[in-house]
């Protein structure tokens, strides 16, 4: 219960709020060491496939050579947003259909039951799970059968 402005103590303050200042030296103080470890990174990869390109009769230019991470990188990166290395698992960086969940707890998705789920609706190559509460499907036939499903 509140109370009045008439009954309540005089001693009570009022609270104010204000932002927070984000201190922008933080940047400054961690950006050289990370550009250093990754351009120290670079440099051993390039003078890694620099000797290999060395015991191969020198097939690549050497403004090449660099560039040749590319590759290893972006396998790197698929590994981590899809969790496999197989590109038949990148489908939804392309395409599907995407499919909210419903709000009553008749399917959920917790960290346990992913491969419940994914075995259930047809496994990777038809269905990946966007978040807890999005589900996205390779065809919409399956989409659609969620949806009759569930809702």
């Amino acid at each position: 219960m509140k109370l009045s402005k008439k009954k309540q103590p005089k001693f009570i303050q009022y609270r104010k709020y204000s932002h927070h200042e984000h201190d922008m030296d933080d940047f400054d103080e961690d950006f050289w060491p990370v550009i250093g470890i990754m351009l120290s990174i670079l440099a051993v990869y390039t003078a890694v496939i620099h000797f290999i390109d060395y015991l191969t009769w020198n097939a690549i230019p050497w403004w090449a050579e660099p560039l040749t991470i590319i590759f290893p990188l972006f396998l790197l990166i698929m590994k981590e947003r899809y969790d496999s290395l197989n590109p038949l698992h990148w489908w939804p960086m392309f395409w599907g259909y995407h499919a909210k969940l419903p709000e009553e707890d008749r399917i959920t998705i917790r960290p346990t039951d992913t491969e419940r789920i994914m075995k259930e609706h047809g496994g990777r190559l038809n269905v990946y799970i966007v978040d807890y509460e999005h589900i996205k499907f390779r065809r919409k036939k399956d989409a659609v059968i969620f949806g009759l499903r569930y809702f």
